[in-house]
């Protein structure tokens, strides 16, 4: 009976402190299971136009500069500001050299706010993205008369029409992003991701069949869309972690 109850006893005592050794190891990193509160992102990428927009522009450049602040850890509040050119779409048909615009190029800046989605397994985060704002932008063809449209019919050119046109307009966005935690407050991404302007705020009025003029009544409005694949990298700006909880540097 005494051996019995020594038995129980050391079993008794085995149970605590395994129990208690789990109890005070670290839980895991903060980082791999929670998000940072604040967090600060930037990319860089090219745009590729889409739509419409196509046959006026060609692939140029894009930076991006974005604050997200998470309510948990999977629900996030996006703001954010971005610059986009495209290349003039246009060929010269003009031997004449003051008519040159191999300078010219579409500016967009564009203002933006939205609900951001993510999903984090351990080193890796998933982002889906949406914002609506306002984007601002220049139309170099206002200055150019008499040009061919790129890879088109040689009858089919182009006058803009600044009666039609617009220098600002509503503006949407969308995307994802794969993150992978270079380091515990930083995560280098890759985005593919998709803009427009809406309501058509770009006009535009092209010769007539004969091809001897502009026709004012033959007006053709578009979007300026763009298809865009980035690089960038996600800082946290704060210790701070959705759950409240600070981030713990110790072993992974």
């Amino acid at each position: 009976m005494k051996n019995i109850t020594l038995l129980l006893l050391l079993a008794c005592t085995v149970a605590i402190s395994q129990d208690h050794l789990k109890q005070e190891k670290p839980n895991k990193a903060v980082h791999l299971r929670e998000i940072p509160r604040h967090n600060l992102l930037m990319d860089l990428g090219i745009t590729q136009p889409t739509g419409d927009y196509k046959d006026v522009a060609k692939a140029g450049l894009h930076i991006g500069l974005d604050y997200t602040y998470y309510i948990n850890k999977n629900l996030g509040l996006s703001s954010g500001i971005k610059l986009q050119t495209n290349q003039f779409g246009y060929l010269d048909s003009d031997t004449n050299p003051e008519n040159e615009i191999t300078n010219q190029a579409y500016r967009t800046i564009s203002v933006a706010i939205g609900p951001t989605y993510s999903h984090t397994i351990n080193r890796f985060q998933f982002d889906a993205f949406f914002k609506a704002g306002v984007a601002f932008y220049n139309n170099p063809s206002n200055r150019v008369t008499n040009f061919e449209l790129q890879d088109a019919p040689d009858r089919i050119l182009y006058q803009s029409d600044s009666a039609n046109s617009s220098p600002s307009s509503a503006y949407i966005e969308g995307g994802l992003r794969f993150n992978y935690y270079f380091r515990r407050s930083v995560q280098v991404f890759f985005s593919p991701q998709w803009n427009t302007t809406l309501g058509n705020p770009i006009g535009y009025n092209f010769l007539d069949i004969e091809g001897t003029s502009f026709n004012p009544e033959e007006v053709r409005t578009i979007n300026a869309s763009n298809l865009v694949f980035s690089l960038g990298v996600k800082i946290a700006l704060s210790p701070e972690y959705s759950s409240g909880e600070n981030r713990y540097d110790g072993e992974d």
